[in-house]
């Protein structure tokens, strides 16, 4: 079907999302395919992209939205926060309410080496918000590749990640490209989501759909994930403080009854047990409250309304 049958004109708006690890170059690609020098940013060990920013651009007769969201693998950001973002972002201002969201760009550095633990746990909570019908709808664009001398090297590396990572994704349509860095590699990358959008229609993520039908977070399939793994990071915890318990060591004396070395070593001994003790006691009060958060999380309260 043509794209004047499927849109009702040739500029209507076409939204993207950009994804993806902090550091990925999600706002120099907004930057580059807009031509906006406004948008800041992040070189630094936070991303300073900690809302998500917008920018409206004219392309092929089109008006183009790109969403720069908050950092996909922040570490200042628990796998909750993100969730509640990301489904709050879906509900806010209609973006992709009702299935106006056109497709996803998920920025990948190169430059990564192999596939981390919280990189492979952040892929999984994407999948599960996307639903693999989504898949087709995004675009893996791998990044900083003027950073790198031993190019095959680099290949090798992004060939793990296919098998390993993203295998399910491309099997169900998704697709990498090599992003250059510059904007005409950007309006690619754009003009592919364009294409399949006007092939496959919106996307409509699993989670959306999912709270249309029960307003629990926790019962959805990404809240599903994300529980079970708070539930396994407090196990993990749990058995982590009553093993550091069992080597309590024992109690020394004021340095004013005793002020012998050996009594002065005995004392930063129980000190830094007291303080890895108090670390392990303050993580599990965070993750079960982050737990308690998830569980209260529902459709309502993040903006959802039926339509």
């Amino acid at each position: 079907m043509s794209s004047s049958k499927r849109r009702t004109n040739t500029a209507d708006s076409v939204l993207i999302a950009l994804l993806g690890v902090t550091g990925a170059g999600k706002t120099t690609f907004a930057r580059h395919a807009s031509g906006n020098t406004d948008l800041k940013v992040g070189h630094g060990i936070y991303s300073c992209t900690q809302e998500p920013q917008t920018v409206t651009f004219p392309l092929d007769q089109r008006t183009i939205v790109l969403i720069d969201t908050p950092g996909f693998d922040d570490d200042s950001r628990s796998d909750v926060e993100i969730l509640e973002d990301l489904a709050k972002w879906m509900a806010d201002q209609g973006h992709i309410k009702k299935n106006q969201l056109d497709g996803i760009v998920l920025l990948q550095p190169i430059t990564a080496h192999r596939v981390g633990g919280s990189e492979r746990k952040r892929t999984r909570l994407l999948k599960n918000i996307l639903g693999e019908d989504a898949y087709q709808h995004v675009i893996i664009a791998t990044t900083m590749w003027e950073q790198i001398k031993d190019k095959d090297d680099m290949k090798e590396r992004l060939k793990g990640r296919c098998e390993d990572l993203w295998n399910d994704m491309l099997a169900r349509g998704t697709r990498i490209v090599n992003h250059d860095n510059n904007r005409e590699s950007a309006h690619k990358i754009i003009r592919m989501i364009i294409a399949r959008s006007e092939n496959a229609g919106k996307l409509k993520p699993l989670l959306q759909q999912e709270l249309m039908k029960n307003p629990l977070v926790v019962e959805t399939t990404a809240g599903k994930y994300t529980k079970a793994e708070l539930e396994r990071s407090i196990e993990n915890t749990r058995l982590q403080l009553k093993d550091h318990m069992k080597q309590r060591p024992p109690r020394p004396q004021p340095s004013r009854i005793n002020p012998s070395e050996e009594n002065a070593r005995a004392r930063i001994v129980w000190r830094e047990w007291h303080d890895d003790k108090r670390a392990l006691e303050e993580t599990l009060k965070l993750l079960n409250f982050r737990l308690q958060r998830l569980s209260s999380l529902s459709a309502g309260e993040l903006g959802f309304k039926p339509y």
